[in-house]
Formats: structure tokens, sequence, C-alpha cells
């Protein structure tokens, strides 16, 4: 099945492809039916020890990626949200993931061959310039999270999550008072490396100080300022 109209709009806008969006190039990989990725939710597409899978881009829906140990407990690692990327660590070198990725709801992606890639980037610096920074935000977000791992509380872990989602950019206080993040909550437990109980805790003391309201597996930062003034009250320290 072709890319719709909406969803190449989608992908033209996204920073990674601007510039790039009018060549041929550009237009031959859109046309190829190996490019878009259409999977259910709730379904692995990576795998872990997969070779040189090409960078994805999701066009809507959303991702987590986890690890599964030896016993078969799973430790989500990260969610990856429309417009993000996933495996941009392995273009360069043909490294296999050390990871899986697994589809939250029903989800579109353009799939790109490491080829088309490496071209670019010997073609346009601006691109090599975007691609290489969505690498180093990846690196960032593996150092906050060690960092936040091992000094923060159960609540601070959330919170720290909430405002700024460990995400590519960070939400500032003045952007926005609300932020959903429809995961389910043993996922997002999972993700900041709590237990759900004490995941439940965190949450019932920030709804309880009004912070945040809850609606089901649908969590919103009532205050955002005033969230961070609670957990970093001299302001964020990673």
């Amino acid at each position: 099945m072709s890319f719709t109209p909406h969803e190449i709009a989608l992908l033209k806008s996204s920073r990674l492809f601007d510039g790039l969006a009018g060549t041929p190039r550009f237009a031959e990989l859109l046309a190829r039916p190996e490019s878009r990725l259409q999977v259910a939710e709730n379904a692995c597409f990576l795998e872990r020890g997969d070779r040189s899978p090409g960078l994805h881009i999701l066009v809507h829906g959303s991702v987590e990626l986890f690890f599964c140990n030896a016993e078969g407990e799973e430790k989500v690692l990260h969610f990856i949200k429309s417009g993000e990327t996933l495996a941009e660590e392995t273009v360069s070198d043909g490294r296999p993931i050390n990871y899986w990725a697994r589809t939250l709801t029903p989800t579109v992606m353009l799939r790109i061959p490491p080829a088309d890639i490496l071209y670019w980037m010997d073609e346009s610096w601006p691109f090599a310039e975007r691609f290489l920074r969505l690498v180093s935000e990846r690196i960032c977000l593996l150092y906050a999270d060690v960092v936040t791992f091992y000094s923060k509380t159960a609540v601070q872990r959330l919170a720290c999550y909430l405002i700024c989602g460990f995400e590519t950019s960070r939400l500032t206080l003045k952007d926005s008072l609300n932020l959903s993040i429809p995961v389910p909550k043993k996922n997002l437990a999972s993700r900041l490396s709590i237990s759900q109980t004490h995941l439940s805790r965190a949450l019932r003391d920030l709804t309880e100080r009004g912070l945040i309201s809850q609606d089901g597996n649908r969590l919103q930062v009532v205050n955002v300022e005033g969230l961070a003034e609670y957990v970093c009250p001299h302001g964020c320290d990673l």
C-alpha cells in the first residue's frame, strides 16, 4: 500500500527531510512499496539481533522499545511517538539492534535503508547535521536516564518524565499546561525503572497536590510550572 497524501505531508514536514522532500530520490523512496510499514497494535516488528533494519520514522502511532532478559521479564527502554525515529544507531556500521520494538497502537512508518541515509549524508551537509543531532539526542537521553535512575525518587522520576518526557525536545514551563501520556501504567513503571506500587503512590501524591490528573491510562499535567517547582525547586539538575 502506498503512502496517503496526508502521510506524505506529515513526512515532508519532518525536520529531518527539510530541503530533501522535493528531490527525485525522496519521491522514489516514497514510491517503493517496501518503504511503507503498517503494523497492527501490540505487534513486534523489530527483534533483538536484527542487522541493518534501516531508519524507521513514525508517521502516526506509538511504539515502545524494550529488552527481555533470560527469564522473560521485560524492561521498557523508551517510547517513540509520531514524527520520531528509531534504529538510527544501526545505519552507519550494520550493527544488530539490542532491543525489541513493539507497537502500542496501529502504526505506520517510513522505513529507509541505510544506503539511502548514507547517500543523503554525503550529498547534503544540512541533512547529515540533522541526522547526527538525532544520534546525539539519543545519547543524551541515555545519560539522563542513568542519572535519574540513580539520583531520583519514584515521584521525581515520574515528574521528570511528565515535564521533559526524556524526548528529543523538552517541554518548557510556559508551552502548555496539558501533556497526555497514553501508555499503560505497567509500561510507564517499567520505563521509569520503578514498581507499579511505587508508580501508583507517586501518581496519588501528585494528584492529591493538584499537579496532575488521571483518566484511565492517560495522564495530564495540570500545572507544568507547579510540578517543576515541587520536584526541582532550585531548577532542573539534568
